[in-house]
């Protein structure tokens, strides 16, 4: 299958998503980003994630894009591409990815965000383009670019205004009567 996104577009938007997240990141308090149920977008109707759930669920899809090009560069596909076609298993990665990070503290999530972000960039910088196209783009575009997400974009998804999501976890809380 052929590339849909140039090399150096993927990675200028992938640098873009991941500025954004880092901005969130200098923005939030420890409370903010580990208060319950305050990601509103893009989840399942029984999740209450917090912005550390979701660090958690965008590192996900991350390492098995890093993974998928270690594969498409051995001539393999990633077991994440068809997985993530079938309504069932995507949602069983979608639930993993948070529930296989839960025990780590915001300071290893914030850690492993950086880690693996800066990875995945690294890795598809140092494709050529030949191995972009004709190997490795179809491959993570199949986990990185699940509809609706746009290109190398998942955190809108999840979050589709910046400002507003800081002013609702600073909104004045309504006593319930």
């Amino acid at each position: 299958m052929p590339a849909t996104i140039e090399r150096q577009e993927a990675l200028r938007q992938l640098r873009h998503e991941h500025r954004e997240v880092l901005s969130l990141v200098a923005t939030l308090s420890d409370e903010e980003m580990t208060r319950r149920d305050t990601i509103r977008y893009g989840l399942y109707a029984d999740q209450e994630c917090s912005f550390k759930d979701l660090l958690a669920h965008l590192v996900c899809y991350e390492v098995y894009a890093l993974e998928a090009i270690e594969a498409g560069r051995a001539g393999r596909v990633h077991w994440a591409v068809a997985a993530l076609r079938d309504p069932r298993r995507g949602r069983e990665i979608h639930y993993s990815g948070i529930a296989e990070r839960q025990q780590l503290s915001l300071a290893e999530q914030l850690g492993e965000y950086r880690g693996v972000s800066s990875g995945l960039e690294a890795a598809i910088a140092g494709l050529s383009d030949v191995e972009w196209r004709e190997h490795i783009a179809a491959v993570v575009a199949g986990i990185l670019l699940i509809a609706p997400r746009p290109q190398f974009r998942h955190l809108p998804v999840h979050i589709p205004d910046a400002r507003r999501y800081i002013d609702s976890l600073r909104a004045p809380q309504r006593a319930l009567h």
